[in-house]
């Protein structure tokens, strides 16, 4: 293959091509084997190439990685946020080119001329810095955590052999061991030694064998009943006003089948409007209703404070003595950045309302026996914020309006990263959305149930709330992103000094 690298043009290409096989090992495709292949390749390229290539390999590999994975940011921006063709396209383009300065970076940090320092950049710092690279995108900017590789462990049937990690080291653990067995893998076939290439191989099947063993949490109390109300209201009626009575009598039909389970959960902002205009007329009664029998409801909605700040909201119906506000809200979304520096964005980009603000406490819900962690739409893409619920919290839930994506592969993405959260932090997740994927997950990540997509249903089901204190709840990333730091700072260290002795 090394004669086929020579030409720039081509090692681009297939940079290109291995960023484009990276998204196939996410859902909704689930060809897990992917996350092993596409990172192999892109190593192999950048140490069969001379060190000026580096960059732009890397650039490449990001352009057709991003440029596939995350496509639906233009369906979102251009469809439901009424931004220009133009515009959309161009934010949508523009956001690529930056995500894929992440893995440019990371060809930069590993550059050396092809034969030198193999094994290093290999086996420490193409891994570390991966998943160093990864942590840093997590946050930087408000985060843009999607497709993580990690992720790519969920399928939709079962779970790949990494997945048992996440409950001691998250998502990004999993992915810095799936780079490693990537790494060994190409090592077999690239370095002298090869016999320490499968030692690392097997060491790293002892690993993940033993991770399978351990259980982080114990189910606590009876199972509840539940049913997740998926409204499918179109987007684009959403904040119609010849909507907002047909959607109070769809989600209060819908609801009124099931007075009889313990916990009723309706999605992010199920009603178009603030708590205040429907508490009175709308939830209030339906909590008396549904007093009748044994139900609690719990709903997405938006909640403006005494001062009149709006906060995307969870609530318990009745009773509002506890209100969870949304803490990590979408740019362009939910706000728009930069508004006061740039106010002709308001004429681009659509807000449903004035700019949101952010809650800042993970504030528990109390419903139907159990102690509960919200997060609303893609709150549940943030694992550390999440796990600030526990060990209180015996069952997460998540609400989301997925509409925003439409018929895109982005639904299906989410829900994977819904079900790391449950694995991460052993706890059963709940998720209703207006429009799909609507799923009941279990403590593994399992799909207990789900419903189709864009159909107005109600998904049932029974889970038990669990308790205990996975590793990665009470540490969350830090252990891991201080060995990277270590790594790499000692990797390319020790690669700069090969590099000036040679």
């Amino acid at each position: 293959m090394s004669s086929l690298i020579r030409s720039r043009p081509l090692a681009h290409l297939l940079a290109i091509v291995a960023g484009i096989l990276l998204v196939g090992a996410f859902s909704p495709f689930d060809l897990w084997p992917l996350a092993l292949l596409s990172p192999a390749l892109l190593s192999l390229l950048w140490l069969k190439t001379p060190s000026r290539w580096a960059v732009g390999i890397g650039y490449a590999f990001g352009l057709g990685f991003f440029g596939a994975g995350v496509s639906w940011v233009y369906h979102s921006i251009h469809e439901f946020g009424e931004a220009p063709f133009l515009f959309a396209a161009l934010l949508t383009v523009v956001f690529v080119l930056i995500m894929a300065l992440y893995p440019a970076l990371l060809g930069w940090l590993q550059r050396a001329e092809p034969g030198c320092c193999v094994a290093l950049r290999l086996l420490v710092i193409i891994p570390a810095g991966w998943i160093w690279l990864e942590w840093l995108r997590g946050w930087l900017f408000t985060g843009f955590p999607w497709l993580q590789l990690g992720y790519s462990q969920l399928p939709a049937a079962g779970g790949g052999p990494f997945a048992a990690v996440a409950p001691l080291a998250g998502v990004l653990g999993i992915g810095y061991l799936l780079l490693l067995a990537a790494a060994l893998l190409l090592a077999l076939f690239l370095l002298r030694r090869r016999w320490l290439a499968l030692l690392g191989l097997l060491l790293l099947a002892g690993v993940l064998y033993g991770a399978a063993q351990l259980r982080w949490s114990e189910p606590v109390g009876e199972p509840i009943s539940v049913a997740l109300v998926q409204g499918n209201i179109p987007q684009e009626h959403k904040w119609d006003p010849d909507w907002l009575i047909p959607t109070v009598e769809r989600y209060s039909r819908l609801t009124s089948g099931h007075h009889d389970v313990d916990l009723l959960l309706w999605p992010e902002v199920a009603l178009p409007g603030t708590l205040r205009l429907f508490r009175g007329y709308v939830l209030d009664p339906l909590a008396e209703r549904l007093k009748e029998g044994s139900a609690e409801l719990l709903t997405g909605i938006l909640h403006e404070d005494r001062d009149g700040r709006v906060y995307n909201a969870v609530v318990k119906a009745g009773d509002y003595r506890e209100i969870y506000l949304k803490r990590h809200l979408v740019p362009f979304g939910e706000f728009i950045p930069l508004r006061e520096w740039m106010p002709w964005l308001n004429r681009l980009v659509l807000v449903a309302t004035d700019d949101l603000y952010p809650g800042r406490d993970a504030m528990l819900l109390h419903a139907a026996g159990q102690a509960i962690g919200s997060s609303v739409c893609y709150e549940d893409a943030f694992g550390e914020e999440m796990a600030e619920f526990l060990p209180e919290a015996t069952l997460l839930i998540n609400v989301s309006n997925d509409a925003w994506f439409g018929r895109t592969i982005a639904p299906e993405q989410h829900l994977q990263i819904a079900r790391m959260r449950a694995l991460e932090l052993g706890r059963p997740l709940l998720r209703a959305t207006n429009t799909g994927v609507t799923a009941i997950i279990d403590a593994d990540g399992g799909i207990v149930a789900r419903a189709p997509v864009f159909e107005e249903t109600v998904l049932t089901g029974e889970v038990t709330g669990r308790r205990g204190y996975t590793p990665f709840a009470r540490w969350r990333n830090a252990p891991l992103i201080v060995l990277l730091s270590l790594l790499l700072v000692v990797g390319v260290g020790i690669k700069m000094k090969q590099e000036k002795s040679r």
